[in-house]
């Protein structure tokens, strides 16, 4: 084979060059199913696949990458994200969105880019709402799997959304009453989803936001009728539930995973550790075996949106378009903090920021901490963008979704799992991703430090590779 060396093509892009077979040499492998790092291992990418993990030289390839002094890791499992939301729009079927069409098609295209930025190379989208084609349809994206929501129109999320083009989101109501045969029965339902190539079912247990409990539930029979019709698709459920009250009704459904945090304790709310109903319930969690995403960067998205100089954090001029900045230093763009404030009957924006950031996070990482001290696997996701907050940006939320899991007291190799193999596992396609194995798909990470040395080392990527291909994180960027 013709040989293309990484001294003579450093000024290209690896893009734009015909490869198939990528040899990554001398590089130490961190792996999630490895009880060490493995190290001074040359490493053969072929047809978008590893072929090959040895110590041995390896002379056939299109194209050899140095990884002396770096480390090579499985591709980062993003769980929940919502690639039809656009920050500080919303979906991109709501008001916000369809006033600046040229706004939301350069985020469009620049998102797949801005999530691969940060390694992310494989995402579950719980909610795909109708403009998830943008993703899947661009040049490079990652893989991609999605959910697809259960629900009726009487119940949360249908019934908050006030527009029929915000409605168009949800086409999966079903009739509680409807027998097998019928059309809209969850039955028929469930079947039609399994058909449309989706991953995973999404079913809303919220009953209102804060302590207000002004929306109904799916019944305990339609629960159960859902649950059969899944677990026969082979369809997890997974559930949307960040309060006590409503994790014990998901717990009572069977579901398979709790998509958010406890971040409402209810009536323990004032309670400043960890209440007995509430270890009950997690102790549920564990002996279940629930996948369990607690999707802190939902809070802080809520908590960084009231600060005032978010809008210039350093970090969004890599992934965020710069017509997107300026729009959100504009005071249309401030809509969902008026909104927030309203909520917080004429509190600072400071002290709004506070109780999110210190209050509900702080409840959110004593369940984590709990968790994480009986040795149940978390999975990592960010729930980007988690509201209409700008504070949270794709790709960028992702990480700093690892570093909240650090934060709550997971360790570096808890993150590795959550990040990787947690995530395969629960979404069972742990065959094909999740840990640095011969024959799995070549979706992975060089890094330039040790992921098992700090958290930090997550952003300090060198090359993304996606099905073997190799890109140069610095060709991701948007505002060059």
């Amino acid at each position: 084979m013709i040989r293309i060396f990484l001294l003579v093509i450093s000024l290209y892009s690896f893009s734009a060059l015909a490869i198939n077979t990528v040899l990554i040499e001398n590089v130490t492998i961190v792996s999630s199913h490895l009880q060490a790092a493995k190290l001074r291992m040359n490493v053969l990418l072929d047809d978008g696949r590893i072929a090959q993990i040895t110590q041995n030289k390896i002379t056939n390839y299109d194209l050899k990458i140095d990884g002396s002094g770096k480390f090579l890791t499985p591709g980062i499992m993003d769980s929940h994200a919502h690639v039809s939301s656009i920050p500080g729009m919303g979906f991109g079927v709501e008001p916000m969105a369809t006033m600046h069409p040229k706004i939301a098609e350069e985020y469009y295209q620049q998102q797949p880019k801005s999530f691969l930025y940060y390694g992310v190379t494989q995402i579950v989208d719980p909610n795909p709402g109708v403009n998830f084609k943008h993703f899947i349809s661009a040049d490079i994206h990652p893989d991609y799997l999605r959910c697809e929501v259960i629900t009726t129109d009487k119940t949360f999320p249908y019934v908050e959304k006030t527009d029929d083009l915000s409605r168009s989101m949800f086409t999966y109501l079903v009739d509680e009453n409807a027998k097998e045969s019928a059309r809209n029965s969850v039955e028929s339902i469930v079947t039609d989803i399994a058909n449309s190539g989706a991953a995973c079912i999404k079913i809303y247990f919220e009953d209102g936001y804060g302590n207000a409990s002004q929306w109904p539930t799916l019944s305990p029979k339609t629960l159960q009728r859902i649950k059969l019709s899944a677990k026969k698709a082979n369809l997890p459920i997974l559930a949307h539930a960040n309060a006590l009250d409503m994790q014990q009704l998901a717990l009572a459904a069977n579901v398979d995973i709790i998509a958010h945090g406890m971040w409402n304790w209810g009536k323990y709310r004032r309670d400043k550790q960890l209440p007995k109903e509430i270890k009950e319930t997690l102790n549920r969690v564990i002996a279940n075996e629930l996948g369990y995403m607690p999707t802190q960067r939902v809070i802080a998205g809520l908590g960084e949106v009231m600060l005032p100089d978010i809008v210039s954090s350093p970090e969004f001029l890599s992934v965020t378009p710069k017509s997107l900045i300026d729009w959100y230093k504009t005071s249309e763009a401030q809509w969902f903090k008026e909104e927030l404030r309203v909520g917080f009957d004429g509190m600072g924006d400071e002290s709004i920021a506070a109780a999110f950031l210190y209050g509900r996070i702080g409840k959110g990482n004593k369940v984590i901490s709990y968790l994480s001290k009986a040795k149940h696997p978390i999975l990592l996701a960010s729930d980007f963008p988690g509201s209409p907050s700008f504070a949270n940006q794709p790709g960028l939320t992702t990480f700093q979704e690892m570093k909240a899991m650090v934060d709550a007291g997971l360790s570096l190799s808890e993150v590795l799992e959550a990040a990787t193999i947690n995530n395969a596992k629960k979404f069972k396609i742990e065959n094909n991703y999740g840990t640095v194995e011969v024959g799995k798909t070549a979706n992975l990470l060089l890094l330039k430090n040790n992921p098992l040395g700090s958290i930090e080392s997550w952003n300090s990527i060198d090359t993304i590779f996606l099905h073997g291909k190799p890109i140069h994180r610095e060709e991701l960027v948007v505002n060059k």
